[in-house]
């Protein structure tokens, strides 16, 4: 709430994105945006979701790098103090659905893509977001288009995702399918 690229995506789609927030000021500390609200406009119109991407991703790259170098920095600092080259390198998990969209697989060592029947997804996405059928329907087409990357056989053979995780089931299988890929 209140960052920078809040501020950009609202300047670019309106104030009437924005949640009723009592704590907002005049700083636009507490600014937040209603995702529901926006997803209704990005979601019905191709060219405002590459607005928004356009607004937003390179935020979230900045945000990414930062952690990711965060992450590293206490791993090496945490090996220095205990004078051990034994200790494993963390693994980082990106959960991103635009990933490969977005480039950032630059980022990454390895990219693994988690899949799910059309109709779970469907679901989980009504039940966990609060959307009707058809917004969950609209945002997972939307998803679907991969502009232009390609399928994710194409994906396998040309070695940018490095495995896939089936998740048609509940969290505890998602988990021993993840423990048994790792």
């Amino acid at each position: 709430p209140g960052s920078q690229a809040v501020q950009d995506v609202v300047a670019e789609f309106g104030s009437d994105i924005v949640k009723n927030n009592p704590e907002q000021n005049e700083s636009n500390a507490g600014m937040e945006i209603d995702r529901k609200k926006l997803g209704a406009i990005v979601f019905a119109d191709r060219s405002a979701m590459a607005k928004l991407e356009k607004i937003v991703w390179p935020h979230v790259k900045t945000l990414i790098i930062e952690q990711i170098n965060n992450l590293r920095a206490e791993w090496m600092l945490a090996q220095k103090e205990e004078k051990s080259q034994e200790a494993k390198r963390p693994i980082v998990i990106l959960e991103a659905a635009v990933l490969l969209d977005a480039g950032w697989d630059d980022l990454l060592d390895g990219v693994w893509v988690v899949t799910a029947p059309r109709e779970v997804a469907l679901d989980r996405l009504v039940e966990t977001r609060g959307l009707s059928k058809e917004e969950a329907d609209k945002r997972i087409t939307a998803q679907g288009s991969r502009r232009g990357i390609g399928t994710l056989q194409e994906e396998i053979d040309k070695g940018i995702v490095t495995g896939v995780i089936e998740n048609d089931g509940g969290l505890e299988e998602l988990t021993l399918s993840l423990k048994s890929a790792l």
